[in-house]
């Protein structure tokens, strides 16, 4: 571990001298010598791991989930008998727990007979 403190120590002593130069100088840049900052070489550069939902494999979709043909079956079957229950299509999703899109969405694809509103 004191190995680590003295390199610090080296590289910081660096910089400081070529700070100290820098403003001997009235503010003009001038050659850093090699060896000192983080772009020389022999410093080795960190690899940043990725993070957020870039790195995650997941399968894509537009939005919301994905229902497969016997679900939407399934819910073209439940809607009918809200309708005949005499449920609006806004009360049938709020009982079926679906979203007023999909609804409208499985009425128009299975050609129902299922207005907004009774």
């Amino acid at each position: 571990m004191e190995q680590a403190f003295v390199e610090a120590a080296k590289r910081q002593s660096g910089l400081e001298a070529a700070k100290a130069a820098f403003f001997a100088s009235g503010g003009t840049a001038q050659q850093i010598p090699t060896g000192i900052g983080k772009d020389s070489p022999g410093i080795a550069t960190v690899v940043k791991t990725p993070y957020g939902y870039r790195n995650i494999e997941a399968q894509k979709a537009k939005r919301g989930r994905m229902i497969t043909q016997e679900e939407r079956d399934k819910i073209a079957g439940e809607l009918m008998s809200c309708k005949a229950a005499g449920m609006t299509r806004n009360k049938a999703c709020k009982h079926m727990g679906i979203s007023t899109t999909l609804a409208r969405k499985i009425v128009a694809d299975y050609s129902l007979d299922y207005p907004t509103k009774a």
